[in-house]
């Protein structure tokens, strides 16, 4: 099978872009989605939303991993449809391919009934399905990314797979009797976002930043239009996106944000008490202020002293009520969500209170 990009210069481990690419815009996706319908992600409804991403990202890296050279293909995806009995003599053997296969989708099931409330036909289909996409994932070499299947993909797999979604609706109908109600309700989203939430932000943001650059690089060079040598073509977009979305873009938006952060409703406000978005000469001194730095050292090849800049930037944050962080205190501006800075405004799922009648006072009986 010939992937979309061959064995090559400046090809290699092209699945790796591809494959963090997609699960960062699944994850912004699925977090925008939600803070707009249900706001703010609190309690245990929210520790199962986490759980629910997780086992998203769980699933979807037990399909790619471990991602290979481009010259290393497995063995022809349909010459052995049952694939346990190949395993023999190998370090592990088949039962620790089937335990795998068998244990990756007992969350699945899990959440589909506790979180979901789906039936057992629903969760079957459900874990079937799952198991053929990471299957069909594996047998065309994440989806052609690869020259060849890097794993062999077989029927036994999806089975396996769909015995762990029932095992874990099974577990499902025992969570629903000593768990409390999982799902949702509208909560309100105003108060100060968590150190979690605004570092998945920018988890995001250099996620999508760093291997969409480079995804794009090795697009350019894969279609022959490539100017410059590749490092230097990843390090002149790794600039060029930079200025995009982590200056220009924060200064034009109302929430004063970068994509990942806009995702997770969040906003760069003014610093003191009433709710309005930064002035733009401030957030574009916060923006130089972080994304300068890290931009420069990625683009050197220095990537683990990149660190260095969250790092003082958040220790501020640790030790201050108000979460503002070093670059915060400088600019005067601070992160909040994006229902403060627009002044409140609720979910889509807010259930509204609504004071009850007034009790009728009881007619006089005739007679």
């Amino acid at each position: 099978m010939g992937g979309f990009f061959e064995a090559g210069a400046g090809t290699g481990g092209i699945a790796a872009p591809v494959a963090a690419v997609a699960v960062a815009a699944c994850c912004a996706v699925f977090l925008r989605l939600h803070l707009g319908r249900y706001g703010r992600i609190a309690g245990w409804p929210g520790r199962v939303t986490q759980a629910v991403l997780l086992t998203g990202i769980g699933v979807g890296a037990y399909a790619v991993w471990p991602l290979p050279g481009p010259a290393e293909c497995a063995a022809d995806p349909l010459a052995s449809p049952f694939s346990l009995g190949a395993l023999e003599g190998r370090p592990g053997g088949p039962l620790r391919h089937a335990a795998l296969a068998f244990a990756v989708l007992v969350p699945v099931g899990l959440l589909a009934r506790h979180r979901y409330r789906r039936g057992v036909l629903a969760t079957a289909a459900l874990g079937a399905l799952t198991a053929l996409a990471i299957e069909a994932v594996q047998a065309t070499g994440v989806l052609g990314a690869l020259p060849c299947a890097h794993r062999v993909a077989a029927v036994d797999d999806v089975l396996l797979g769909t015995a762990g979604a029932l095992a874990g609706w099974l577990l499902g109908l025992a969570a629903d009797r000593v768990l409390p109600r999982p799902w949702p309700g509208g909560l309100a989203d105003i108060f100060p976002p968590g150190l979690g939430r605004r570092a998945a932000g920018h988890l995001i943001d250099l996620a999508l930043w760093w291997y969409g650059t480079l995804l794009a690089a090795a697009l350019i060079v894969r279609a022959g239009y490539a100017p410059l040598p590749e490092s230097e073509l990843h390090a002149a977009a790794l600039i060029a996106a930079a200025v995009l979305f982590g200056l220009v873009q924060p200064v034009l938006r109302g929430d004063r944000c970068t994509p990942g952060r806009a995702c997770l409703m969040l906003a760069t406000a003014a610093a003191g008490p009433l709710p309005e978005p930064a002035s733009r000469p401030r957030v574009l001194v916060r923006s130089l202020l972080l994304y300068a730095p890290v931009t420069v050292l990625f683009a050197a090849g220095l990537h683990w002293w990149a660190l260095l800049v969250p790092i003082v930037h958040g220790l501020p944050a640790l030790a201050r009520a108000d979460g503002a962080g070093l670059a915060d205190l400088i600019c005067g501006t601070r992160t909040a969500t994006r229902a403060w800075t627009e002044g409140g405004g609720l979910p889509a799922k807010l259930i509204r209170y609504a004071p009850p009648a007034e009790p009728r006072a009881p007619a006089p009986r005739a007679g």
